[in-house]
């Protein structure tokens, strides 16, 4: 698997053993730190910078977006954070504790569905057996069409 963060995942199941993380590392509990690990672990979904900023739609107070970029570029170099793009929209952030996830993301409706790496594997192996190449899909999602659109491009093409 491909892991875009910079250190190794550090195991901090709650807000306050984040903020010990930081502290072993040497780096102060900022309130503008605080903030974003809060937003991440108030949320149970991947994140953009933006919606940290805004305070994921009024759940948690609003930031300046640059403290917010810098923050979570500081948490990655930590290993709290991990982040992933999903299409051509911005990258989403996700804390590093939480299990790897791989994404579909449908073309033609926009959404996402995040799998567990394992569910890959056979498709990892074709790839590898046919052109030696060792696919990874935690830092861009597999495009394609969800079941929905795929089967109502199938109706269209035949009517």
């Amino acid at each position: 698997m491909t892991h875009t963060h910079v250190a190794p995942a550090v195991d901090a199941p709650d807000f306050d053993s984040a903020l010990g993380v930081l502290r072993e590392q040497g780096l102060r509990a900022s309130s503008a730190r605080r903030l974003v690990l809060g937003a991440l672990y108030k949320a149970d979904r991947p994140l953009t910078a933006e919606q940290i900023a805004s305070g994921i739609d009024g759940q948690m107070p609003s930031s300046d977006q640059a403290s917010v970029y810098r923050n979570l570029e500081t948490l990655e170099r930590v290993g709290l954070v991990r982040h992933l793009h999903l299409g051509h929209g911005p990258g989403l952030y996700v804390r590093a504790d939480r299990p790897e996830r791989e994404y579909l993301m449908c073309d033609e409706c926009g959404s996402v569905r995040a799998v567990d790496p394992a569910s890959l594997d056979r498709a990892r192996a074709l790839i590898l057996r046919e052109f030696g190449h060792e696919a990874h899909f935690t830092h861009f999602p597999i495009p394609g069409l969800c079941a929905k659109c795929a089967k109502a491009a199938r109706r269209a093409s035949t009517s």
